[in-house]
């Protein structure tokens, strides 16, 4: 460890910290892995950079485009509530929309940010929170949303931001977390629910396709959340303007639906002050106690 950062965070066993852009983010991406936390007495801190602004509307009887952000914070809390989280914090920008969309450019949208203020509001949580363990979302976004790869990007910079010494001297005690991971969606999972006739991303071109997901040699941690499906099925069904009647996996046999949800990736990233492997972390415990193979 070079000498501008401190091993603060070395013997920590917890929180563990999500960093999102919108809510069911979290819910899609780790609710199982959340509720294994919570179940071991882990604290989750969970935090949404939008309220989801810009996204669709399964029902109108549910929200209108004026107060959908409104509805989908109540969603978000009532999905977490399922899984053992209150600490749920939003950063308060404007869902930026899908790549292309008027959205992009709106003032208030989330990568309209500067980035130099957003990461100064996480380097700050986290140094509050002082987590064991941060978990975002990785360089392509699962699946490119803009939103997505700029959450990356700004709390990836906020971890390495929050162990240095050098940076932020009024924001608190540098902290060094043990682990920063991504989630991860395998490619080959995306691919081959593209090829189905309602699939999610059957509209892709082969380019596109090409940048999706994670391919599944780069996945470093899966998680058997099988003892916790339920409970993420009751999660993502609390996102209910995103997910009404006819939404995603809807069409799938009810067999395929259950093994992915069963299963959730994450890729570890290096950190600086790591001297060697990086060391042990939460994560890498779930993992030992349920394993499971990519897919």
């Amino acid at each position: 460890m070079t000498d501008n950062r401190t091993a603060t965070g070395s013997g920590a066993r917890g929180p563990v910290l999500f960093i999102y852009a919108h809510p069911d983010d979290e819910s899609f991406g780790a609710a199982g892995t959340i509720a294994a936390l919570t179940d071991r007495g882990v604290p989750v801190t969970i935090v949404s950079a939008t309220r989801g602004e810009a996204g669709e509307i399964s029902d109108l009887e549910l929200a209108t485009p004026e107060t959908l952000g409104e509805v989908r914070e109540r969603e978000m809390r009532d999905a977490m509530a399922v899984v053992g989280v209150t600490d749920i914090r939003f950063l308060d920008y404007r869902d930026s929309g899908m790549a292309g969309t008027p959205e992009n450019n709106d003032p208030r949208a989330f990568v309209q940010a500067p980035e130099g203020e957003v990461v100064d509001r996480l380097l700050r949580l986290i140094r509050e929170t002082r987590p064991e363990t941060v978990v975002t979302f990785g360089p392509e976004g699962i699946y490119g949303h803009p939103d997505h790869r700029f959450a990356h990007r700004v709390a990836r910079a906020a971890v390495l931001a929050a162990g240095d010494s050098r940076v932020g001297s009024d924001a608190g005690e540098p902290w060094c977390v043990r682990g920063l991971s991504y989630n991860a969606v395998p490619r080959e999972r995306i691919q081959r629910l593209a090829q189905r006739p309602n699939g999610p991303f059957r509209s892709l071109s082969p380019e596109e396709m090409a940048e999706m997901g994670t391919p599944w040699s780069e996945i470093t941690t899966v998680i058997d959340v099988s003892d916790f499906r339920e409970r993420k099925e009751r999660a993502i069904r609390a996102h209910l303007t995103q997910v009404g009647e006819g939404g995603p996996m809807s069409d799938m046999p009810r067999d395929e639906v259950e093994r992915i949800l069963s299963r959730e990736h994450f890729v570890r990233a290096p950190l600086p002050w790591d001297d060697g492997p990086p060391p042990r972390d939460l994560l890498d415990d779930l993992a030992a106690l349920y394993p499971a193979e990519p897919g």
